[in-house]
């Protein structure tokens, strides 16, 4: 069984991860944020979001879509009404985290293993 949790960094940290929420956007209505224009989610190559942006998405969709990004990655989340869940490995284990929308707290994240999906929902909560 895979694990499945919430985006919390004490969870992450647990599981023997680098886990840090990134700067999140305080506007009602989030434009961009680290270079992200809305409606986008985007990944970054790198533990910060002032690394370059290597992936783009925006489609709402029931399955995730395959990417992969080795080693250090970073996501942000800059839609409004939508959540977005994030599938990545570390070693052997498989990891799913929640990103809230943008204009709430956990909106990015960051991990040092590899991101292997994305999946936009339209649920405004984890």
């Amino acid at each position: 069984m895979r694990p499945l949790h919430k985006f919390a960094a004490s969870a992450a940290v647990a599981a023997g991860t680098l886990a840090t929420t990134l700067t999140g956007a305080s506007a009602a209505h989030a434009d961009s944020q680290d270079g992200c224009n809305y409606p986008y989610v985007c990944i970054y190559n790198g533990y910060e979001a002032n690394s370059p942006i290597v992936a783009m998405f925006r489609d709402v969709t029931s399955y995730y879509q395959n990417t992969t990004h080795r080693t250090g990655f970073s996501v942000v989340n800059t839609r409004n009404d939508d959540t977005v869940w994030i599938r990545w490995t570390l070693g052997t284990m498989t990891y799913y985290d929640c990103l809230t929308p943008a204009t709430q707290p956990n909106n990015s994240m960051a991990a040092i293993g590899t991101i292997t999906g994305i999946k936009i929902s339209d649920s405004a909560s984890c």
